[in-house]
């Protein structure tokens, strides 16, 4: 006879997920105290293994234990019916269904086990990041529409899909005064004077092996008065640039504006449920291939991508660049992602640009709006989250 769960009440459970779709809903609940989750079983066919590997890693970092198990004849109903019950009955612990990543044919041999033994089961909105329980809630965890903890990282959001985190300039509390201030007076200069920050990448874009500029800056005194306050620059007779070291050239060539985003996205934490965020964050693929996003940002378990654009300042009718929004909408599915996406440009997008941003659900702030960008980034944030989600 196959024991019942519906009553369990003990303080560690077995959480087993269908990792056909490989997302972060399949492993956030075990991530989240409240669950009680000691160990993760995650089923997957043999196509999706290699996948299911990467959010085994993720649980074993949390210190959980995970396991991989195969399923046998992937479409065939019987033999997957009968794996789930000898799971159940070999379980030690009380045992959680999560179908948040299953494929219907799996998801409705779960439901059918699950109602069969008494074992409770949920999927995870993908959207508003809430609990829906489909069978057996048990009394002790959050009920339904219940949000679940935001305890993801940056380190394990990219780990889920294989991906590893190998630098970034900024993290979200961790404040660099001096670079942080001379990114505020940067991000003001460029919408009042954006020739000034096209100049600037201009002369930054090419270095002598000393690490002097080729070119000289435009001596404007709000410019220089930056510059100096950087401390990643000394200013010439000539006024050429002398950088303190090459990674130098990174922040005053347009670097400077993701650490400013990141400072405007820093200002809302507390409002809105912003769990973690970097700039410049470095990803190596499983492949051995690296990518760049200039900030990433964690919010209610879900992934947002903000691409600074700082090159064609100053030249408004040149646009944004059709590349620059097919690398946002690239980078934003990487490895299977589904990050929300967001370009933030001191240049204006042309009519046919902001079209097809439009169509790829790209959010824009350009030119003079980005002295409002936190506005735009409050909406862009809480868009995705449903009614009045609290602040884990």
């Amino acid at each position: 006879m196959l024991k019942s769960y519906q009553l369990e009440t003990r303080m560690d459970r077995h959480l087993i997920a269908f990792a056909d779709a490989p997302e972060p809903d399949l492993i956030t609940p075990a991530l989240d105290a409240r669950f009680k989750v000691s160990h993760v079983t995650l089923l997957a066919d043999a196509s999706q293994t290699s996948r299911a590997d990467y959010i085994a890693s993720v649980c074993r970092d949390a210190r959980l234990q995970a396991q991989v198990l195969t399923l046998p004849h992937a479409w065939n109903p019987e033999p997957i019916r009968v794996r789930l019950k000898e799971l159940v009955v070999a379980a030690d612990h009380a045992v959680l269904f999560n179908l948040s990543g299953a494929n219907p044919v799996h998801s409705a041999i779960a439901h059918e086990v699950a109602l069969e033994t008494q074992v409770p089961a949920f999927v995870v909105n993908p959207f508003s990041d809430q609990i829906h329980w489909l069978a057996h809630a048990p009394a002790d965890l959050p009920g339904d529409h219940g949000n679940v903890a935001d305890k993801l990282t940056l380190e394990s959001y990219f780990g889920v899909y294989g991906m590893e985190i190998i630098g970034y300039s900024r993290r979200l509390h961790r404040p660099k005064p001096q670079m942080d201030a001379a990114a505020d007076v940067l991000a003001h200069l460029a919408v009042q004077h954006a020739g000034l920050i096209g100049r600037l990448n201009t002369v930054c874009s090419s270095l002598t092996p000393e690490f002097e500029t080729r070119a000289a800056v435009p001596n404007h005194a709000s410019l220089i008065s930056a510059l100096r306050a950087t401390g990643l620059c000394s200013i010439l007779p000539d006024m050429r640039l002398r950088l303190t070291q090459f990674e130098s050239r990174q922040f005053l060539g347009g670097g400077w504006l993701e650490w400013w985003l990141l400072k405007q996205v820093e200002a809302l934490v507390g409002e809105l449920p912003i769990q973690d965020a970097a700039a410049s964050v470095r990803v190596r693929l499983p492949n051995g291939v690296t990518n760049e996003f200039d900030v990433a940002i964690l919010c209610n378990n879900h992934a947002y991508m903000i691409e600074a654009k700082t090159t064609n300042a100053g030249s408004p009718d040149k646009g944004i660049g059709a590349q620059t929004l097919f690398k946002l909408d690239s980078v934003s599915g990487l490895a299977g992602m589904h990050a929300e996406a967001m370009l933030a440009s001191l240049c204006l997008p042309t009519l046919k640009e902001a079209s097809r941003a439009e169509s790829q659900d790209i959010e824009i702030v350009a030119g003079a709006a980005l002295t409002e960008v936190q506005t735009h980034l409050r909406e862009w944030l809480k868009e995705p989250l449903g009614e009045e989600i609290p602040v884990e």
